[in-house]
């Protein structure tokens, strides 16, 4: 008999053990997940006591009203549509709906998880539910956050302000975000979207608001425990919510009897799919974009606001939402809006492809405050590029001022009074002034018309100016055809002024030999010129048009020199031909003989000839 081995089956023993308790933990783990949420729900997180708010009276509550949230048009109708006011803990600002409680809550496990997740809902475009209060002084509060801007009706319907594309597109965007948040978070829909329903806030950010708990509220007003119609004045519900709020509701969602005369649901609606309500935002959604674009409804104009609540209560086909006759609108926006108000639910568009519509239909890009920072940023852009080119324009007219002033005066007396410095009289002891003068001007003058003589002068003086530029000289003035250049000053220069003067004078001659008179080409233009050497004073004349002056003998006797000069001859006094003859011997002068010169007597004068380019070559 073979004796067979024993079979070992302690691998199996524990990997039955390692599954069970695998099992086991994930049993419990549930089992403790459900048990710490069941504990979380009846813990109530959401949950407000009396103690720990403080109701805000109607003073307090004007000065922390924004001043954009006033009375609109629906209120000045006597619905008003001001909320009650709450401070809870330190400094929360709360804003409540106030029911009366007529006996005490008994909260369904769906009713608990709805509040959680209310109160768990974050987005940038969803006002918090802060909580609730309740079976406390026979009432319930429903607590959400504070906007300090009123609500898209208050601005909608003021007339005093402004609504451009900017504020179109961010509106309809932000609206968008919130209600893409909502159907697609485990709240499933809103419910009761409003231009009333939507809060401003200080950033001018558009918040939803009272979403979610429009089916707690039915229920409970259904099972008795509050009453909507006792609501106090001053509470939105108690008007233009059941009066206006019906012309938001979907007609799949309206119902023929009295109690939905009065309130938007009964258990046939609850009974409704979640798409379904979500398509009934879609609806409610399209009639509040149509009163951003046009701020007004999108009913008839025939009826009244009562008259159409009644109507579309009574489930009267007539009050059907539709674009008023030369409204401006895109043909694409107009076809969106059409299918937002079709009495199909099923044709209605999903709210991200009314998101993807409205932002390419309106272009919009950011909220609001994103729109300013970008305009603003294009306007710090253009301001730059403005005060950029600007400035290229004051510095190019600085420039072209200095040109001028640097014309009309001496760089350095131009540099000076620019700097508001004044500049004072200078006594020069040596320098050379030369004068020019047309001879037979008079008679040239008689014969032509003034322009002629005027196109004439600007020809001669452009090329004596040219003559100017390549020396160290400085033209002072010019008097019809007279014209008075000088080398040493305001810049001393040493001896070289005479030189200068010399180079001046010869060049044009120079340039007279080639000059033909625009209106005379056949008649050759003739020149006296006349220099003279010694000491002046110089100094600006004027205060509104200020003019750079020289002053002394040197002045009048130059002045002589060329007035007792001879045509197309260069005339230099004694002290002239001296200094030429002691540092700069290349210029040739010849004698002329004495003369009469008034003041002075009879004075020795020289002409100017030439200027030997090879004299230094000759005297080696």
């Amino acid at each position: 008999m073979k004796n067979f081995p024993r079979c070992d089956h302690t691998l199996i023993i524990i990997g039955a053990a390692v599954v069970l308790a695998i099992i086991t933990a994930i049993i419990s783990a549930i089992f403790l997940k459900r048990h710490c949420e069941s504990r979380s729900l009846n813990n109530m997180p959401w949950r407000i006591f009396r103690d720990d708010m403080r109701i805000v009276n109607e003073d307090e509550v004007k000065s922390m009203l924004s001043l954009s949230s006033q009375r609109t048009k629906l209120s000045n109708m006597g619905n008003s549509m001001v909320k009650h006011h709450a401070i809870i803990g330190v400094n929360t600002h709360a804003t409540y709906h106030l029911y009366e409680q007529n006996r005490p809550i008994k909260f369904a496990r769906q009713d608990l998880v709805l509040l959680m997740r209310m109160k768990q809902a974050v987005h940038d475009n969803l006002n918090p539910f802060l909580g609730m209060s309740f079976n406390e002084k026979n009432e319930l509060l429903l607590m959400w956050k504070f906007c300090s801007r009123g609500t898209l009706q208050d601005l909608i319907y003021n007339e005093t302000f402004t609504l451009d594309g900017k504020f179109h597109g961010a509106f309809v965007r932000d609206i968008c975000l919130g209600l893409e948040y909502l159907h697609t978070s485990n709240i499933g829909f809103h419910g009761s979207l409003t231009s009333w329903s939507t809060l401003i806030d200080r950033n001018w950010l558009v918040k939803l608001t009272d979403y979610g708990i429009s089916d707690a509220i039915s229920r409970w007003e259904k099972h008795g425990s509050i009453q909507l119609e006792s609501l106090k004045d001053g509470e939105e519900k108690s008007g233009a919510w059941q009066k206006m709020g019906i012309l938001y509701v979907a007609p799949d969602m309206r119902m023929n009897n009295d109690k939905n005369k009065k309130r938007r649901m009964d258990q046939k609606w609850l009974e409704q799919t979640f798409e379904r309500r979500r398509a009934a935002d879609i609806y409610s959604f399209g009639i509040v974009i149509y009163e951003i674009l046009f701020r007004n409804f999108p009913y008839s104009e025939k009826l009244n606001l009562d008259e159409l609540a009644i109507k579309a209560s009574a489930g009267d086909k007539i009050v059907r939402p539709s674009v008023h006759q030369g409204a401006q609108i895109h043909p694409d926006l107009l076809a969106l809006l059409q299918d937002c108000w079709s009495d199909t639910p099923e044709v209605r568009p999903t709210i991200r492809r009314v998101r993807l519509s409205t932002e390419s239909y309106l272009k919009t890009k950011g909220s609001l405050v994103d729109s300013m920072m970008r305009m603003m940023e294009e306007y710090a852009n253009n301001l730059e590029k403005l005060v950029t080119e600007r400035t290229g324009m004051l510095e190019e007219a600085n420039q072209k001022a200095d040109r001028l002033l640097s014309q009309l005066l001496p760089k350095y007396v131009a540099s000076e009074l620019k700097a508001g410095r004044a500049v004072p009289p200078k006594m020069y002891p040596t320098a050379t002034v030369l004068f020019s003068d047309v001879v037979g001007f008079t008679k040239l003058c008689s014969s032509s018309t003034p322009l002629e003589v005027v196109n004439m002068l600007n020809s001669v003086y452009s090329g004596f100016d040219a003559v100017i530029n390549k020396h160290e000289a400085y033209k002072v003035e010019t008097i019809g055809d007279a014209y008075m250049v000088v080398s040493g000053i305001p810049e001393e220069n040493g001896k070289r002024h005479i030189a200068h003067i010399a180079d001046v004078s010869l060049e044009i001659m120079k340039y007279l030999e080639e000059f033909e008179i625009p209106h005379r080409k056949t008649q050759r233009l003739r020149c006296r010129l006349g220099f003279h050497t010694g000491p002046v004073a110089a100094a600006v004349v004027g205060l509104n048009a200020p003019r750079y002056c020289l002053f002394g003998d040197t002045v009048n006797m130059a002045s002589r020199m060329e007035s007792t000069g001879e045509p197309e001859k260069i005339q230099i006094s004694q002290a002239a031909k001296d200094l030429l003859g002691q540092e700069y011997p290349e210029f040739v002068t010849t004698y002329r003989h004495e003369i009469e010169i008034k003041g002075k007597g009879i004075q020795k004068t020289y002409f100017l000839d030439l200027k030997d380019l090879d004299y230094f070559k000759k005297m080696r």
